[in-house]
């Protein structure tokens, strides 16, 4: 592995997890130069062009940057893997940080840093404790969702520090797995983020705030930027998407 030179306060955060690509780059915590773009071919030419060409402009090369960070999925399998095998490439010619970051958890993370909604959810008055229990100030828990093929979504749960498994399931199944990981009478109210979110039935017992546009749509690298910048480094080899379900065309196995 070559010696690092990089700067430890410049990061670069990648997701191709979804149609939109976006490429993120940070000096500490201050967004230096960002780029994104919606494609069509699974961001296999375009995303290393998009890399080099926020490089010029900020004048940085891969070199210079202390850690990546990239989005492993779930979303579509070959973005994830385009997005990921890119990182780890130029990680393993650096010997910069790689840290892993869940798409969806990224879709919370820009959610809950740029809603002025979510943050009043955030800091709403305690709600009133049921027989037995005692009244808490939680923060309103997110949904983050992302579409799936076969009318289904991946999705996870984001309540403070706590993060559920994601998981894959079609509308009609959402409400259960819910109930499940976060119950209408400990969360009557609930934030459902990202474009795919639209397709989430009504939940019975909660108030739900939708953010289903722009900003929050889809995945982004600067939510990756946002939790990967204070998670612990992996090695390049241990690194590998999160798909949650197996991809529809695998490898035939052996008669």
């Amino acid at each position: 592995m070559t010696a690092s030179r990089a700067r430890p306060g410049r990061l670069c955060a990648v997701d191709t997890s979804t149609a939109l690509g976006s490429v993120a780059l940070y000096e500490g915590e201050r967004l230096v130069a960002e780029d994104a773009r919606r494609v069509s071919n699974a961001h296999g030419e375009s995303l290393l062009p998009m890399i080099a060409a926020l490089f010029a402009t900020v004048g940085w090369t891969a070199a210079d940057v202390g850690r990546w960070c990239v989005g492993i999925g779930p979303g579509s399998f070959t973005g994830v893997r385009i997005g990921v095998a890119t990182v780890k490439g130029i990680v393993l010619g650096t010997g910069a940080e790689l840290v892993g970051v869940s798409s969806l958890e990224a879709l919370a993370a820009t959610a809950l840093q740029t809603s002025t909604k979510l943050g009043e959810a955030a800091t709403a008055a305690p709600r009133a404790a049921p027989p037995g229990e005692t009244a808490s100030r939680a923060p309103a828990p997110i949904v983050a969702a992302i579409d799936a093929i076969r009318g289904e979504l991946y999705l996870q749960v984001v309540a403070g520090s706590e993060r559920s498994e994601p998981a894959c399931l079609p509308p009609g199944a959402i409400e259960a797995w819910l109930e499940a990981i976060a119950p209408a009478r400990v969360a009557p109210e609930i934030v459902l983020v990202g474009e795919a979110a639209a397709k989430i039935p009504a939940l019975a017992g909660r108030t739900s705030t939708r953010l289903t546009a722009d900003e929050h749509a889809l995945p982004h690298a600067r939510g990756v930027a946002l939790v990967g910048r204070g998670s612990p480094p992996v090695a390049a080899d241990a690194l590998e998407p999160a798909y949650v379900r197996a991809p529809e065309i695998t490898t035939p196995r052996a008669s």
